[in-house]
């Protein structure tokens, strides 16, 4: 594993999505967990933990999953949805993160699991994952999320506008991240090099696109951001998803997180959580 190095907070994003029109979610009541994935297509141990996640996200409705596919393994191999971003990311959870982690390379490895930005698990321990997923189902949300969708005629571009209300103190008075990731679940790829050559790999969730914004709230009223988002013709629009969650920039806690399909009725307001 290659060593990290000190980099500025960048936590990421989430993205939005529908049909001309409006799309709502309404999920503040319920718990959804946020599930990231550091993984890279140069690993031949992460082809394990894309289908862990997989298993996850079907098992249990209230989780977002995100694989954030990392740069650092792009020799000889370039991952295709690999970001310096996303190594940033993670780079960021290394020093952050307060409790036990490998010596050798802290957090900064893959296939790692985040949970909600608080508890780290090997990503081929789908047991481990799963208790993280319920202890953090348990913790009521810190924020409520309402996500309204605005699509354009060509549904190859939209606008989330997400209202981010407090519910608790722990959210009031802090810098928050308010994140959106595009997701295009069951992408494949024929790898011609590296640790997984001659392999065709199915990736789940992973990051298309980001977009983000920070805020403060004073605990009295709702705060709303828009955040424009775009996708490539060539993009399945049957198999993206918009992931939105709410984040602690100090000490990386989500607060919440919600799910959306790109692509949706514009009559329909969505308040079961997690449905996919």
């Amino acid at each position: 594993m290659r060593p990290y190095a000190k980099l500025a907070w960048f936590l990421t994003c989430v993205l939005v999505s529908s049909i001309p029109g409006a799309f709502a979610a309404d999920r503040d009541e319920k718990r959804m967990v946020l599930v990231e994935l550091y993984t890279s297509q140069g690993c031949d141990m992460c082809p394990t933990a894309e289908k862990v996640l997989g298993s996850l996200a079907e098992r249990e409705r209230r989780i977002v999953p995100i694989a954030f596919h990392v740069d650092y393994f792009n020799t000889p191999w370039k991952d295709v949805f690999s970001d310096p971003l996303f190594s940033q990311r993670q780079a960021t959870y290394n020093q952050l993160y307060t409790k036990p982690k490998p010596a050798e390379y802290g957090l900064y490895y893959t296939p790692m699991l985040m949970i909600d930005g608080q508890q780290s698990v090997n990503g081929r321990d789908p047991a481990s994952a799963e208790m993280a997923v319920k202890q953090a189902l348990a913790i009521k949300p810190a924020v409520g999320l309402d996500v309204r969708l605005e699509m354009k005629p060509d549904r190859l571009s939209a606008t989330a506008n997400i209202t981010v209300t407090s519910r608790s103190s722990k959210a009031e008075k802090a810098p928050l991240l308010v994140c959106a990731v595009l997701r295009e679940d069951g992408v494949v790829t024929d790898i011609p090099s590296g640790e997984n050559a001659g392999k065709s790999l199915t990736a789940r969730f992973p990051a298309r696109q980001i977009k983000y914004e920070f805020l403060d709230l004073d605990g009295k009223s709702p705060s709303t951001v828009r955040l424009p988002l775009s996708i490539e013709p060539g993009w399945n629009q049957k198999a993206l998803r918009l992931a939105v969650f709410v984040q602690d920039k100090k000490t990386g806690a989500v607060h919440q997180a919600t799910d959306l399909p790109w692509l949706a009725d514009t009559t329909t307001k969505t308040t079961s959580p997690g449905t996919r």
